[in-house]
């Protein structure tokens, strides 16, 4: 049985660069008189060290000059790093404030949060403007009636666009608004839909079969029946007839019979995905329901249906799949008194005609009324626009005014004072009860930094049972006191104590002796723990040399005793590499930066003497031999 693996305790003794604001900010520091005090620790950040990296007067110095003071200052709330702000550039400042009393060779490794780059998205939606709706814009929506909301049947997703393309006449593509707007469950008094169908509670992951109450799912021709979806939550009809093996496809979703009075529409939100040219399309039909006496699938597709998909217009999507989004107003008045059904009718086959095509928010509204004291509530959704058009943008979520209120705010927003990574995870755990491992989102929020409020967004992923922020992530980084200064130095110095029982140098051994057990096992003593390819002992933890411990083995029958030694010389340089490739597996190269791997250890041929070998860092967990660095230290 292999070992487990600790990592060895380790220090850095080389100068790799300056760092020349310490002269500049602490005046006079080459005139202090030190006891030695060489030293190593490990040290973690905690939240009130961020703010005191972003008051030093050395790092305000040095941000404006850099041109990030706003990032030095958002670091206080973020408590993060980032490429722009590295911790290499504004820790030495800190370190020169806590320690610095470190003589020469002081190393301290310094753990601290980094935040990883913004995604695209992540930096569209931190770039995001606000819109609240007006009172205007609901009378555009209402058509003059005064409701001060939307509703199930005059939704944002449909008239939000409308009212974006006039606020903002110069968006370009990939712009993105939050809109802030009042939002009732109920309809104003007269104008109660007749149907509102948002395919909520139907299925769920697994269960796709479409069965609505009230509907009809009848295929025609071939197999493919219309199927549920749901994506960010939101549940959704879908037809495709791509996979279809029994080559054309026709199928129809037909809506349960409705009773039409003067002054209904008909509105529903739909969207392509996959687009083909070729084919695979839907149109919207309707039938007196006198005229349709059952819903076989003979009498269906026989049944003399009406035409009306010249009212529908979806957009041909950019990219793999369109945004749902409102895309039919059909008004029914003429077919008042009388009793019809609507039908979504699905044409494709298996070989070119394969868009998919989804479907949402079927609704049948009647004529606008004004609302009575009806209830609503505070909503934020985010709009993109897409080059051409505003449409709703589904693939974050956004906070409304009751998620603020629940969370403790009173102004509707996170602060500086109501960190996000405080709140968002809670917020997401009550949401998302069932979520599974990497399941991951992207919260949309108005923050206020003490001065603006601004949209943010913050992104989180679900892992062992938490959610977690999928933007940072934890580093640690050495800083090494050189000529009077703490700088940045990831090279490493490596000692491998000499002795029995000492964990780390054994640790070391162990896996020098483990590649060779993998690779040449006939060198490997019958205990494990050494060696005679290289002569590495984690028993007592060095390189035995003694030429009769190699003949011992019986592996080097044939070779004299010259031979066996320049043998061992000869090999020794590539014994350490296997140990450094496991223990530090993501030391990856630093441009402008030469990293060095310095080892010290002990090889006894009868009596013990110290060495030190080098390694440069070539690439990601790769160590290369500096030739002429093996030396005798005593």
């Amino acid at each position: 049985m292999k070992k487990k693996y600790i990592l060895p305790l380790v220090t850095s003794l080389l100068v790799l660069g300056s760092c020349d604001y310490v002269e500049d900010n602490f005046e006079g520091i080459e005139q202090f008189d030190h006891p030695t005090n060489v030293f190593t620790k490990d040290y973690t950040l905690t939240a009130e060290d961020y703010t005191s990296i972003a008051d030093l007067k050395a790092n305000k110095d040095l941000a404006e000059a850099n041109g990030v003071e706003d990032q030095l200052s958002a670091l206080k709330t973020s408590m993060a790093f980032t490429d722009e702000l590295p911790a290499s550039d504004y820790l030495p400042a800190f370190l020169m404030e806590n320690w610095f009393s470190g003589d020469e060779g002081s190393a301290i490794r310094v753990t601290y949060n980094k935040r990883l780059p913004y995604t695209d998205t992540e930096r569209a939606i931190n770039a995001a403007t606000m819109y609240t709706v007006s009172a205007d814009d609901y009378m555009l929506a209402w058509e003059g009636v005064a409701n001060n909301f939307f509703t199930p049947s005059v939704s944002a997703s449909r008239f939000v666009p409308e009212i974006l393309a006039n606020a903002r006449p110069e968006a370009q593509e990939g712009d993105m608004v939050l809109v802030d707007y009042d939002y009732s469950e109920n309809e104003p008094t007269g104008s109660a839909p007749a149907l509102d169908e948002d395919f909520e509670g139907f299925w769920n992951e697994t269960v796709y079969t479409a069965e609505v109450p009230g509907w009809q799912n009848v295929v025609t021709v071939g197999t493919y029946a219309w199927s549920g979806r749901i994506y960010s939550g939101n549940s959704y009809l879908q037809q495709s007839s791509y996979g279809h093996k029994a080559g054309v496809l026709e199928s129809y979703m037909i809506t349960p019979k409705i009773t039409v009075e003067s002054g209904m529409s008909l509105t529903f939100d739909a969207c392509y995905g996959n687009y083909r040219e070729e084919g695979g399309r839907v149109s919207l039909l309707y039938i007196e329901a006198s005229q349709l006496p059952n819903f076989d699938k003979e009498t269906v597709a026989a049944a003399d249906w009406v035409d009306i998909s010249d009212a529908v217009e979806i957009p041909v999507p950019s990219g793999t799949y369109g945004t749902l989004g409102n895309v039919c107003d059909y008004d029914l008045s003429s077919l008042a008194g009388k009793e019809i059904y609507i039908a979504f009718r699905y044409n494709g086959d298996n070989e070119s005609a394969t868009t998919t095509v989804q479907i949402d928010n079927v609704v049948i509204k009647g004529a606008s009324g004004t609302a009575v004291d009806l209830e609503t509530a505070a909503m934020s959704d985010l709009f993109r626009f897409d080059g051409s058009q505003w449409q709703i943008y589904n693939d974050a979520l956004s906070l409304d005014g009751a998620d603020y209120q629940a969370m403790g705010s009173n102004y509707g927003n996170l602060s500086n004072t109501m960190l996000p990574d405080n709140y968002l995870p809670a917020y997401l755990a009550q949401t998302y009860p069932y979520a599974q491992e990497e399941d991951s989102y992207t919260i949309a929020y108005k923050y206020y930094d003490g001065e603006n409020t601004t949209v943010q967004c913050s992104s989180y992923t679900y892992k062992a049972g938490s959610w977690q922020s999928a933007a940072l992530t934890v580093v640690t980084e050495q800083f090494v006191m050189t000529g009077g200064e703490w700088c940045y130095n990831p090279s490493t110095t490596i000692t491998l104590e000499v002795g029995k029982g000492i964990e780390f140098s054994s640790t070391f051994y162990q896996l020098i002796t483990d590649w060779v057990d993998d690779n040449f096992p006939e060198y490997v003593t019958g205990y494990g723990n050494n060696d005679y390819y290289y002569g590495g002992s984690a028993y007592q933890n060095n390189f035995d040399f003694r030429v009769s411990a190699w003949k011992g083995q019986g592996t080097y029958n044939g070779l004299s005793d010259e031979e066996i030694t320049n043998l061992m010389w000869e090999r020794l340089p590539e014994a350490f590499p296997h140990a450094l490739e496991v223990l530090y597996a993501d030391v990856a190269p630093i441009e402008g930066i030469e990293i060095i791997y310095t080892i010290n250890f002990g090889i006894y041929d009868g009596v013990t003497t110290m060495w030190t070998i080098q390694y440069k860092v070539t690439g990601v967990g790769q160590f290369t031999y500096v030739e002429g660095s093996l030396k005798e230290t005593n």
